[in-house]
C-alpha cells in the first residue's frame, strides 16, 4: 500500500474563483492606469493633509479650536501666504525668467562653440554633425596676426553653431513628453490642484476617520499590526514632507542668494527652480543646476565653474548639515533602489511620478519591514528613521508600538 497521498483534485468552483480574482486584478490594474494621474493626484493630497495635520495638532495643543476650523485655517493660510509671496516676487520673476529665456540660447550656442574648440568628441557624441548642414553653411578660415613676428596666420576656424539647439528641438518633444506626462492641459493642472487642496483639508480635519475605515477592511487578528503599520507610516510621511519643506526653502533661499552675489543672471528663477526641484532627491538638485551652469557659461567658462561649484557647495552642506540637523538619526535606503525607483516612476508618469517616487518607496520599505521582515525577528526597543540619500524620512517607534519623533 502506498502511503504518498492521492493529489488533490481542483473542483470547478475554485478554477472559476481562480480565473475571477485573476480577471479582477487586471481589470484593477487597468482602471489605476487609465486614472494613474488621479491615483498620482490623490497620492499629493494624502501628503499634503498628512503634513497640514501635524500642524493641526500643534495648534490645537496652544490653542483651544475644533479640527474642523484648524484645518481649513492652516491649509487655505498656506497657499494664500504662497500667493501673497509669489505676487510680491512675481515681477521679478518674470522679468528675470524672460531674460533667462533670451540668454540660454547663447549660453547654449557658446558652449557649443567651446566644445568645437577644445572637446569636439564631446560635441559629436552630444550633437551628431550634420553633413547636408556643413555643406549649406560653410565657413571660411581666419586670418589672424601671430604675437612673435606680426605675420598673418591661418586659424581652421570653428564650425557654425546650432547643432546644440538643433539636437535639443529634435529632443523637444520627447523631453516634453517625460516632463509632462498625464499632464495634459492647464484645465487638468488646475483640477488637480484643487483636489490636492480639499484632499488635504478634509484629511488633516479628521485623519482617524480614514485610518478606521482602512482598519475595518483587516482581519481582527492582524489588526494591532495593521494600526502599528499605519501609525508609523503616517509619522514617516510628515517627517519626510516636513524635512522637505525646510530643505526646499533653505536651498531656494540661499541659491538665488548666492548666484545674485556672484552677478549670475536670472538668480531668482534659479533659486525657485532649486527649491522646487528639491523635492526630488539625487535627480533634482542636477536638473536645477543644468540652467545655472549654462547661463553661467554665458559670460564665461570660468563663470560656469564658479556656478559648478557652487551648487556642489550647497549641496554638500545640505546634507551633511541641513538633513543631519533636521533628522538626527538616520537608517539610508540603498542608492541603487532609490534611483531605480525615480527611473521607472519617471519613464511611466513622468515628471509627477519623479515627485513621488521617494514616498512611494519609504511606503512600500516601511511596509515590508513591518509586516513581512520583523514578523520574524524578536521585538526591538526601538525603530530607526528611515531615510532617503539626501533627506530623512521615517519616525522612531517606542516600545509597545507608540509613535514618536
Amino acid at each position: 500500500m502506498s502511503n504518498s497521498a492521492a493529489p488533490k483534485s481542483v473542483t470547478q468552483s475554485e478554477l472559476i474563483r481562480a480565473a475571477l480574482v485573476v480577471v479582477a486584478t487586471l481589470v484593477g490594474l487597468q482602471l489605476i492606469w487609465q486614472a494613474r494621474f488621479l491615483v498620482l493626484t490623490t497620492f499629493l493630497g494624502v501628503l499634503l493633509g498628512l503634513a497640514a495635520s501635524q500642524a493641526v495638532d500643534r495648534i490645537q495643543t496652544k490653542v483651544r479650536i475644533k479640527r474642523g476650523f484648524a484645518a481649513p485655517i492652516v491649509v487655505f493660510g498656506t497657499v494664500i501666504l504662497l500667493s501673497l509671496v509669489g505676487a510680491w516676487a512675481g515681477p521679478t520673476l518674470a522679468s528675470q525668467s524672460q531674460e533667462l529665456r533670451s540668454k540660454l540660447p547663447e549660453a547654449i550656442t557658446k558652449l557649443e562653440v567651446w566644445l568645437a574648440i577644445n572637446q569636439p568628441k564631446i560635441l559629436d557624441a552630444i550633437a551628431p554633425p550634420d553633413s547636408t548642414a556643413r555643406q549649406r553653411r560653410p565657413t571660411a578660415a581666419v586670418n589672424e596676426p601671430t604675437p612673435e613676428d606680426g605675420t598673418i596666420a591661418l586659424r581652421a576656424p570653428a564650425p557654425a553653431p546650432g547643432r546644440l539647439l538643433g539636437a535639443l528641438g529634435r529632443q523637444s518633444p520627447k523631453l516634453t513628453s517625460l516632463a509632462f506626462g498625464v499632464l495634459q492641459s492647464t484645465l487638468a493642472v488646475a483640477a488637480a490642484a484643487v483636489l490636492v487642496i480639499f484632499l488635504a483639508v478634509y484629511i488633516a480635519t479628521d485623519p482617524d476617520v480614514y485610518r478606521r475605515g482602512l482598519l475595518a477592511l483587516v482581519p481582527d487578528y492582524r489588526r494591532a499590526r495593521f494600526s502599528e503599520l499605519l501609525a508609523l507610516l503616517s509619522k514617516t510621511l510628515k517627517t519626510w514632507f516636513a524635512t522637505q519643506l525646510i530643505a526646499m526653502l533653505v536651498i531656494a533661499i540661499v541659491t538665488t542668494s548666492i548666484l545674485a552675489l556672484i552677478g549670475v543672471r536670472g538668480a531668482l528663477p534659479l533659486g525657485v527652480l532649486a527649491g522646487i526641484l528639491e523635492f526630488i532627491p539625487n535627480v533634482g538638485p542636477t536638473l536645477s543646476a543644468i540652467p545655472a551652469i549654462l547661463m553661467g557659461f554665458a559670460d564665461s567658462p570660468r563663470m560656469a565653474l564658479i556656478v559648478v561649484g557652487v551648487y556642489w557647495v550647497i549641496q554638500f552642506l545640505e546634507n551633511n548639515l541641513l538633513i543631519p540637523f533636521l533628522m538626527k538619526e538616520q537608517l539610508d535606503l540603498p542608492p541603487a533602489l532609490t534611483l531605480v525607483t525615480q527611473v521607472i516612476m519617471a519613464y511611466v508618469f513622468g515628471f509627477l511620478g519623479l515627485f513621488v517616487a521617494i514616498p512611494l518607496l519609504a511606503i512600500v520599505v516601511v511596509t515590508v519591514r513591518v509586516l513581512w521582515v520583523e514578523e520574524d525577528l524578536p521585538a526591538v526597543p526601538t525603530m530607526e528613521f528611515l531615510t532617503v540619500p539626501s533627506l530623512s524620512v521615517g519616525a522612531a517607534a517606542a516600545p509597545g508600538g507608540e509613535v514618536k519623533s
